[in-house]
């Protein structure tokens, strides 16, 4: 059985987290398992998480994507789709 989701734009999720959450979290794990300070950067990623997801929560979305460009980090999206009007005239 495959399950279909609600809208077809939303993020996947793991448990109640969206799929950038939990990527912020994983790398706080690594970043703690190479350090050797595990406790520390699980409860910095924990404190991460839950300021990301107040963070984006009544805004629009794509609301980190908008904010990561006003602070100057680059996005990487998919370099192999068109512009969204040049899509427009090949659908």
């Amino acid at each position: 059985m495959v399950k279909i989701p609600r809208y077809i734009d939303t993020q996947p999720q793991i448990l109640w987290w969206e799929l950038d959450e939990v990527i912020l979290l994983v790398l706080s794990l690594f970043a703690g398992i190479m350090t050797r300070q595990l406790t520390y950067f699980l409860l910095g990623g924990f404190i991460a998480t839950y300021f990301v997801t107040k963070l984006k929560s009544g805004k629009s979305k794509g609301y980190v994507f908008h904010w990561f460009y006003w602070l100057g980090i680059p996005s990487f999206q998919f370099r192999s789709l068109p512009p969204g009007h040049r899509r427009e005239f090949l659908e």
